[in-house]
């Protein structure tokens, strides 16, 4: 039995557990615990066996190089499809079974999906998607998860880690996110269709198209019918509307995509929508609202002002046109952490998308875009602007975290608010707005921030 699956069965069995007396305590990402470890004893970092626990697991295998050196692995973890660069993602190498991941929204930071596992090393992805986990064990079959809320894969590095060098992975497909359930976790998500086709992102970022199916299917995208003409279909699909007026429905799913129905239409024909959108949002659910789902948040004509008021005072609604679109270029608002990284990520993309260096033409800080006007500004400490017209005019993307009652770090829900269109729905390329919309789209899965402050890696547990 080779070493990793030895300290599986250990684990399970409760035997290593007893001998530390740890716990896995999951994954808090305002979490600052440092690289220091728990353990010790006569192991590569020496002390005193007679008073300091022995080393379990993959630690015993951790070994102190001299000077500045360190045991590591590197690389980038890509999108399902291995074309783009994921961002925030963290990396760790597990000294325990990790924990299923359940589906449907929980109101903590990660959304029921901490990172489990009891990590020995973590990292996080930077905007180019890179990666360097130091510290590493050394020898055969050492496990490496890759997690962004509740996308994840494990994998077993394939070669041997090498002690006090680095050890790139350089095979794209061992590092990119899963396409399937067999390769790996991933979140539920409802998508209700209409004609603006997010479907085909979601089949560009890499997802499997036998994972989209009807709400009685088995894949891990159900689509529901939306009104007018709607460019997803799937054998089954039941109706959007009567999902949005059952609330017990919604909270299956870990995240909702509206994709825009061209037309502005009442939402709550079927039950109380309204109200049940800010319940998903405050239990920790995740929403991404395309265009006229805008009135999901803001009041308009045919919605009778019917928008719960915590959502319709999360930002200044303009809807349908209500304020200037502005003019390009379009810019991305760097102010803020992730702002920045969305910027840099973009910029990384010409050189580093398999798309093509044509998925990026515009200058840093900027993004070929269009608008309408049915976003009039965010409410500062509540919404979050992403981008913005020249001059004067409405923003076009804002993320709102949720409850806006509660403050910045005790928020667990997210929503995304768009302008932006995917457009034709081509397979065979992407385009710079969709790229941004990829950028947002794992975004909204992973672990809820405050927006003022940069994603950090979870300390080893």
């Amino acid at each position: 039995m080779n070493r990793r699956l030895l300290v599986g069965a250990l684990v399970a069995a409760g035997i290593l557990a007893v001998a530390c007396g740890s716990t896995n305590r999951g994954f808090d990402p305002t979490d600052d615990a440092g690289a220091d470890f728990e353990g010790g004893g006569p192991g590569p970092f020496g002390g005193d066996a007679s008073t300091t626990p022995a080393c379990v697991g993959l630690e015993c295998q951790q070994v102190a190089c001299g000077g500045a050196a360190t045991t590591s692995v590197s690389g980038i973890v890509w999108d399902p499809a291995g074309k783009n660069p994921v961002y925030n993602v963290v990396v760790y190498v597990p000294n325990a079974p990790v924990d299923p991941i359940k589906h449907g929204p929980v109101c903590d930071s990660c959304g029921g999906a901490p990172v489990s596992g009891s990590p020995l090393v973590t990292t996080l992805t930077d905007a180019t998607g890179a990666f360097k986990l130091e510290n590493v064990p050394v020898g055969e079959d050492i496990p490496l998860v890759m997690q962004v809320g509740k996308w994840r894969r494990q994998i077993t590095i394939p070669a041997a880690i090498k002690q006090c060098e680095d050890n790139p992975i350089t095979d794209s497909g061992l590092t990119r996110l899963p396409r399937n359930k067999s390769e790996g976790d991933m979140p539920l998500i409802a998508l209700t269709s209409g004609c603006d086709p997010i479907h085909t992102l979601v089949e560009k970022i890499g997802v499997d198209k036998a994972e989209i199916t009807s709400a009685s299917g088995t894949g891990m995208v159900h689509l529901y019918k939306g009104a007018g003409s709607t460019t997803a279909n799937a054998p089954g699909m039941t109706d959007a509307y009567a999902f949005w007026g059952n609330l017990s429905e919604m909270m299956k799913y870990d995240i909702i995509i509206n994709e825009c129905e061209c037309s502005p239409y009442a939402r709550d024909t079927k039950g109380p929508a309204y109200d049940n959108m800010r319940d998903y949002l405050n239990a920790g659910g995740r929403v991404f609202n395309s265009h006229y789902h805008l009135n999901f948040f803001g009041a308009s004509s045919e919605n009778g002002g019917k928008a719960h008021a915590e959502l319709k005072s999360a930002a200044t609604w303009s809807l349908w046109g209500g304020s200037s679109a502005g003019t390009a270029p379009y810019h991305i608002d760097t102010s803020f952490p992730k702002g920045e990284a969305m910027d840099e990520w973009l910029m990384n993309l010409a050189t580093s998308s398999k798309w093509g260096p044509s998925i990026k033409t515009t200058p840093k800080g900027q993004i070929a875009t269009s608008n309408v006007g049915d976003i009039g500004g965010t409410v500062a400490g509540v919404s979050q602007r992403w981008i913005y017209p020249s001059g004067s005019g409405s923003p076009v993307y804002v993320s709102i975290n949720t409850p806006t009652t509660k403050p910045p770090a005790e928020r667990c829900g997210r929503a995304v608010a768009t302008d932006i269109h995917v457009g034709n729905g081509s397979l065979t390329t992407m385009s710079e707005q969709e790229a941004a919309l990829e950028f947002m789209f794992f975004d909204l899965a992973s672990c809820v921030i405050d927006d003022a402050v940069p994603p950090k890696a979870p300390g080893p547990k």
